[in-house]
């Protein structure tokens, strides 16, 4: 058939690629140099392929973008010594000792200090290359609840399979416009030409209107992340203007779903029909059903980086494999669903979170997935839909534009899905051979699997007593409310309070994405035992508050202006350790082996803001602890209300998501008399 000899031309051209640069990523670790993981880093070592010429041209220009500055290190010691005090809970004996060991470190920190500028002059983007590896690709636990997040979309009602279909395609076609949109820009920049505003450079929210790096958009639809040791792989795909495809994904089988042929993108029809072959296909086919493939996406890493070590040894298997690598995104279409509805709106919420991150096992549908694409679509039967992302690529805000934009595309050309003219166009099944020892590898990541999907417990607080506009009314930054009040509510559970992360976005400077605003501050330490106290006046606890406000917004203004410590402290330790490596130090500085140095960078808090426009309802994020003792908590700030998706695991028996949800009400409201 010719559109699939088409397909194949480009495939052939793909397989020695992804092999050249996971060799190239290999041999660099083995040869102890450093990775330079970054985006533009990255982009050079992938333009070997002489297709991807493209990859180092970006929708907007970057030389407008400052580069991130090196904080001080002074200022990152002395903030660190303030972090590390409210985890070391006023143990005087414990804050001493890190007290001596950050001032040994300083004569040994001024010079990795002066190897991190000259890094810093050299490239567009020091902290990529020692952050990304450290937060996402280094990471050897699975990437399901672990890593990635779910975005819950409104709810839909099909009353057919028909329905169900129409609605995906409506997605798929969607995500394919706005993808259209950045290689048309990235083309026309590629080409010097001029290129009109079809996506409009960002701002920033604050009060400085400053550009954004809009590099993010440029990647989600052109990274895989390939699981390897001890290093997964990030892909960058090259742009592709003859043909492109979608991994789908139904009842465990995989097909390539066609989304453009000749240059043209397909018909939202066009896509319903392969929608309806790959239904009747996976039906007619019983052969591969006892052997879910994607259950090597699905387990620890290194157990991952092996299967597909061995699966890539047969030559189909490899063919399979590209094919999925150099798919856009993919659709997950589930035409059963295991959700057990309730009469609790928060619960339904809670559950429909939980089918989009893990689908409730293997014994349910949560293998009818693939966890390694940054972006995949899923729909069910009974109405839940939603995303499941690739965290290392991209941040929920550029995630949330991307949905955003689509769902007014669907709204804008509801009904006018023209079937009448629209091609046949068969999809293409993808075929597996498992080896015994494959086999063994894929059931163990399987299990690892089911083991997470049980232990997860997620909640939903749809929290409407107030919202932004009262928080703002008074003078108070909603996203600093919101922090302090889940350090409260996690102190008046656990009697103490710990690291906490926030994501903060640094896309004001050129490849950036985040660094962490940390919540846990002295002064909220001092207030949040205050509120505990009998003995303190209601003036003595405002005025604590209104302290741990204060701070709270320096330190946002810190991190935002390239000023945190995190990614800074991330660079020296990494740093230090190739050091060591090469002899120049015998063994690390006794800062990264204080007890007190792995309790800071650790996070039993995680957090991050996600806000969703108030016009869209019925949606929210959600993802899982960083860590075994640790709660994930999202929160989304509408003008009247909060939405908060606290999450926690069964088996710990210290944190309990349901009391943190109880704590957050409890908080917001003991806050509220206190500033009113």
């Amino acid at each position: 058939m010719g559109d699939k000899r088409c397909t194949t031309d480009k495939q052939n051209s793909t397989n020695d690629w992804y092999e050249i640069v996971k060799m190239l990523l290999i041999k660099a670790f083995q040869s102890k140099q450093r990775l330079f993981l970054h985006s533009s880093n990255i982009f050079k070592i992938l333009c070997i392929n002489p297709t991807c010429r493209q990859a180092t041209t970006t929708i907007h220009p970057h030389n407008s973008i400052p580069k991130p500055p090196v904080p001080a290190l002074e200022h990152t010691l002395k903030r660190y010594l303030e972090y590390a005090s409210v985890v070391a809970n006023n143990d005087k004996a414990r804050i001493s000792h890190t007290e001596k060991a950050v001032a040994e470190f300083r004569n040994i920190g001024e010079r990795l200090q002066e190897k991190l500028e000259k890094i810093a002059n050299e490239e567009d983007n020091w902290i990529n290359q020692f952050w990304l590896p450290q937060m996402y690709l280094k990471v050897r636990l699975p990437l399901p609840v672990n890593s990635n997040p779910a975005y819950i979309f409104p709810q839909q009602n099909f009353n057919s399979l028909d329905e169900q279909l129409s609605y995906i395609s409506s997605l798929i076609r969607g995500f394919c416009d706005y993808k259209d949109l950045i290689d048309s820009l990235l083309e026309r920049r590629r080409q010097g030409k001029v290129c009109r505003k079809l996506i409009s450079r960002e701002v920033s929210t604050g009060r400085d209107k400053v550009q954004m790096c809009m590099e993010q958009y440029d990647r989600m639809f052109r990274c895989y992340r390939e699981p390897c040791t001890p290093v997964d792989i990030l892909h960058y795909k090259p742009i592709v203007n003859g043909n492109e495809g979608i991994n789908c994904k139904e009842h465990i089988l995989t097909f390539v779903v066609f989304t453009r042929l000749n240059g043209v993108l397909l018909s939202q029809a066009e896509i319903a029909k392969q929608l309806e072959k790959v239904i009747e296909m996976s039906r007619s086919d019983d052969k591969m059903k006892d052997v879910i493939i994607a259950g090597g996406s699905a387990g620890d890493r290194d157990d991952a980086a092996k299967f597909w070590s061995l699966m890539k040894e047969d030559k189909q298997n490899l063919e399979a494999l590209n094919w999925i690598q150099s798919a856009s995104f993919g659709v997950c279409i589930d035409t059963r669903s295991e959700i057990k509805w309730s009469e609790n709106y928060e619960n339904n919420l809670a559950y429909r979170g939980m089918y989009l991150l893990h689908g409730f096992g293997s014994k349910s549908i949560g293998l009818n997935r693939w966890y390694d694409m940054t972006i995949q679509i899923i729909v069910a039967s009974d109405g839940t839909n939603g995303l499941c992302i690739e965290h290392s690529v991209a941040e929920g805000i550029v995630l949330i534009n991307l949905v955003e934009y689509v769902m007014q595309f669907i709204k804008r050309n509801k009904g006018q899905q023209m079937w009448d003219n629209a091609k046949s166009i068969t999809p293409l099944q993808l075929h597996w051979t498992v080896s015994s020892d494959a086999r063994s590898l894929l059931q163990k990541q399987i299990e690892v699997f089911d083991d997470l999907a049980n232990d997860l417990d997620l909640q939903v607080l749809i929290f409407d007593g107030f919202g932004k506009e009262f928080i703002k009314s008074c003078n108070i930054s909603p996203d600093g409310f919101v922090q302090l009040v889940m350090q409260f509510a996690y102190y008046r559970l656990h009697g103490h309070l710990v690291s906490t992360y926030e994501s903060a976005s640094i896309r004001r400077f050129r490849y950036g994405r985040v660094d962490n605003i940390r919540a846990a501050t002295p002064e909220a330490l001092r207030w949040v035992e205050a509120m505990q106290m009998k003995n303190k006046t209601r003036d003595e606890k405002q005025k604590l508050f209104v302290g741990a406000v204060k701070r709270q917004a320096e330190i946002t203004l810190e991190n935002v202006t390239g000023h945190g410590i995190d990614n800074h402290l991330c660079a020296l330790h990494s740093l230090a350790k190739e050091e060591v490596k090469e002899g120049l130090m015998q063994k690390m500085p006794d800062i990264f082996l204080d007890p007190t140095w792995i309790e800071t960078m650790r996070f039993p808090l995680s957090t991050s803001q996600v806000t969703t426009t108030a016009s869209i309802s019925d949606t929210y994020l959600c993802y899982g602890p960083v860590v075994k003792d640790g709660y994930g908590c999202s929160y989304n700030i509408q003008p009247h209300s909060i939405i908060f998706a606290p999450s926690s695991f069964k088996s710990c028996l210290t944190t309990n998501s349901q009391y943190f949800k109880k704590s957050l009400v409890d908080s917001l409201y003991d806050i509220q008399a206190l500033i009113t």
